[in-house]
């Protein structure tokens, strides 16, 4: 859960240094002032696209997405996948 906390800190520490309230940030987004504070106590983690619109947003480097991590995520996502339709096959068959 270290992750949830770092990014919770993040987003709260930018919005914070920026003097925006949590509705004012998330509206140039596209999201909600609860949605913003849900991020911020860490009640829900933000999608990587939302990490993006951030960083793009508030030209920060908040998030850092090399090739080398993105490809990382990808293949992980599509050995989940595999393994999940593996499962599929064990109990339902084909």
């Amino acid at each position: 859960m270290q992750y949830n906390a770092s990014v919770s800190e993040k987003i709260k520490k930018l919005r914070v240094k920026l003097d925006m309230s949590q509705e004012r940030f998330g509206k140039k987004i596209g999201l909600s002032g609860k949605t913003i504070s849900a991020y911020e106590t860490g009640k829900c983690v933000p999608p990587l696209k939302i990490l993006e619109k951030i960083s793009e947003e508030y030209s920060t480097d908040f998030i850092q997405l090399t090739t080398a991590n993105k490809n990382t995520f990808e293949e992980r996502l599509h050995s989940i996948k595999k393994a999940m339709h593996d499962i599929e096959q064990l109990f339902f068959g084909e």
